[in-house]
């Protein structure tokens, strides 16, 4: 790697949570890693106990995401964060976007002249110490809930316009027609059956 290649470091569980859906994922990993802009590449961390049940790691993969399975224990994917961190920094890496609020990312700048970035959430707490050592601290807007899966509302009709088309599991049905066009139909029903009588009777009265 160049001094110049930029390594992002996710916490997962620390910035997006603990098997998060899919959705929940896609839409705070692309957040992390706009505002992370340009990269050479971006790992994460979590935990799993089966790797067969696991849909995080393809989940990161789509979105270009090296996943860094670790066992359930603690501060065990910090531990394989950084591990894979001091690696790049052996091939010549000094740039760094740490997203997690944890202190253990503080020793990364031990002894080092490596630039350390924080990327986490408003109103996230972030360790004392790891925000006195970096050299900047970003807060971003979390994104928002999931969309609502609720039925869809109509528009409020104008006055005067006619009723609007009501939506019930997803096949539209019509108002009931309004008092007046119901007697104006009913009226002209009528008119056309007494026509239609005093034709019949007509006919019948000129055949005898």
């Amino acid at each position: 790697m160049l001094p110049t290649d930029r390594l992002v470091l996710i916490d997962l569980e620390n910035v997006v949570g603990f098997r998060p859906k899919p959705r929940t994922l896609r839409a705070r990993i692309t957040a992390l890693l706009d505002a992370a802009g340009p990269h050479h590449h971006a790992v994460a961390a979590y935990a799993a106990d089966d790797a067969e049940d696991d849909l995080t790691a393809s989940a990161l993969a789509c979105l270009n995401v090296a996943p860094l399975r670790v066992p359930p224990r603690p501060d065990a994917a910090e531990t394989a964060l950084l591990a894979h961190a001091r690696r790049m920094q052996a091939e010549g890496c000094m740039l760094f976007t740490i997203c997690s609020s944890d202190r253990a990312f503080a020793s990364l700048t031990n002894g080092e002249s490596a630039q350390v970035d924080v990327l986490i959430w408003e109103g996230q707490p972030v360790s004392t110490k790891l925000e006195q050592v970096v050299n900047h601290v970003r807060r971003l807007p979390r994104p928002g809930a999931e969309a609502s899966t609720a039925e869809p509302t109509m528009p409020t009709a104008l006055p005067d316009a006619a009723a609007p088309m009501r939506y019930r599991e997803g096949r539209p049905t019509r108002q009931p027609l309004d008092r007046l066009t119901a007697g104006l139909i009913t009226g002209i029903g009528i008119a056309l059956g007494h026509r239609l009588a005093d034709e019949l009777l007509s006919r019948r009265g000129k055949s005898s």
